[in-house]
């Protein structure tokens, strides 16, 4: 099963994968099938353009997109430094021609100020934050949905240490949702603490309502049954708990995201396929494959997927 690839045909609405890595830049020949960029998507729809996250993937981004008049909002899901180490090297930052409005979720703004600041401070970065003309702003939801030009956009937060904001995304008929970095609630659910698994249920419970019936998921699934229970608490999720979720959701197309820096491509390879064998054991009929650096894909409507 694989997504529509667009090499030559020019869609409504498109997701370009310019980062798919976790934790940290992994490059080197054992990588180069799925990429070892941190963190990054654009969206298109038309001429209208959201990126989500500024890990390493926002470099070659800025490079693509270098000498052209630039107006985009950019989506921080959450200050990790694997998911805004990128934008000191967004060449379009720097330009005070272009307009470029970083927005998070509900309640972040500060937190997003700092650690943007930061990493550009002397200490860390000879070029302070001051210099990048081209940021707009750096601001925050006002409330769970907003519109931002073409793109309808809402907003949850996710089970990651210190907070990570998913996005719910729907745009030219279609609904994409990203969330990068997300730990299944499964294990605080079966936790047996009454009220700690009341409260997961309902977490969870919100998320699969968040979902539901999306065209394309991407979603953090940096362990396979193997990996996860040694990282339990880190904030990432199970291909397993990733399968389940999708299923449960009504997804169309599940997209395997924030890969491990310890995978080599082969390792992936096993984890599509035990996620793929997954599907067919529990006869859905969700499609899954692994998100690749510089793939361009449509999503497809779930009523395309089942014809």
């Amino acid at each position: 099963m694989k997504f529509d690839s667009l090499p030559h045909l020019a869609a409504a609405f498109t997701v370009h994968f310019w980062g798919v890595r976790g934790s940290i830049p992994t490059p080197g020949p054992e990588t180069v099938k799925y990429g070892g960029n941190t963190s990054c998507v654009e969206l298109r729809c038309g001429a209208e353009r959201l990126i989500l996250d500024a890990g390493s993937g926002l470099r070659r981004l800025g490079l693509e997109l270098a000498g052209e008049p630039l107006t985009a909002n950019l989506l921080l899901s959450h200050t990790h430094w694997d998911h805004i180490q990128g934008l000191p090297f967004f060449r379009p930052a720097y330009s005070r021609a272009n307009r470029l409005h970083i927005l998070g979720g509900p309640g972040t703004r500060a937190k997003i100020q700092t650690a943007l600041r930061a990493q550009m401070d002397p200490i860390e970065f000879p070029v302070p934050l001051h210099f990048l003309a081209g940021i707009a702003a750096i601001d925050e939801f006002a409330c769970s949905a907003t519109t931002l030009g073409a793109f309808d956009v809402r907003t949850i937060g996710l089970n990651h240490p210190g907070g990570c904001t998913g996005f719910r995304i729907e745009a030219a008929g279609r609904t994409v949702a990203y969330l990068p970095d997300h730990e299944s609630y499964r294990l605080a659910i079966q936790s047996g603490e009454p009220a700690a698994a009341a409260r997961a249920q309902q977490a969870e419970n919100d998320l699969i309502d968040f979902l539901a019936s999306c065209d394309l998921l991407i979603l953090d699934s940096q362990y396979d049954r193997a990996d996860y229970p040694s990282h339990v608490g880190w904030g990432h999720g199970c291909v397993d708990d990733s399968v389940a979720l999708a299923t449960r959701a009504g997804v169309g197309q599940l997209v395997l995201f924030h890969h491990d820096p310890e995978h080599d491509d082969r390792k992936i390879d096993a984890m599509l396929a035990q996620a793929r064998r997954q599907v067919r054991e529990t006869g859905a009929s969700l499609e899954v494959t692994a998100a690749r650096e510089r793939e361009e894909i449509a999503p497809r409507a779930r009523e395309q997927l089942a014809a």
